[in-house]
């Protein structure tokens, strides 16, 4: 069986254009479709881009009209917010945010809502980020209601008030 040479026109040595033209317009045929697709890329970026420059103003719309995490608090506000030590004979705690359990002696930051209860400087870091509790996602109050109760005012509770409910 032997092998017989291809018919077409681009490798055809009978043909009537010369091997330059050849490399020409394939050289060419190349360049256009890596320009195609630069062209889509292009577009494509546009598009994303814009849809997602389009989210984002609809987030931040939603988030000042008061629904969901709307950013950080403000040092204020979260200086307002309760804090207590633990005391030696209370049952140990343990803070959600860094894992650690809360020794005697340390500060403890009870969010008013939903009464969960963190590591002062845990929550804090938490709270100049986010506006909710790190554990239920509800939102903290706002600083009117929270500047009622500050740190100085407010007693230590009990430490079965510091359980969430359940």
């Amino acid at each position: 069986m032997s092998m017989s040479s291809p018919n077409s026109w681009l490798f055809s040595d009978s043909s009537r254009y010369s091997t330059r033209a050849r490399l020409l317009f394939m050289g060419l045929s190349f360049a256009i479709g890596i320009l195609t697709f630069l062209l889509y890329l292009a577009i494509w970026y546009l598009c994303s881009s814009t849809r997602r420059r389009r989210r984002q103003q609809r987030d931040l719309g939603a988030a000042a009209g008061g629904g969901g995490d709307c950013g950080g608090m403000s040092a204020d506000a979260i200086a307002a917010l309760p804090t207590f030590s633990v005391a030696r004979d209370g049952p140990a705690l343990d803070c959600p945010v860094c894992l650690g359990q809360v020794e005697a002696g340390e500060e403890v930051r009870r969010l008013p809502k939903c009464a969960h209860a963190f590591h002062a400087e845990c929550v804090d870091a938490w709270l100049r980020a986010h506006s909710t509790c790190p554990m239920c996602r509800a939102a903290v109050v706002g600083p009117a209601a929270a500047a009622a109760a500050t740190k100085h005012d407010a007693a230590p509770a009990p430490a079965e008030a510091l359980l969430p409910p359940v």
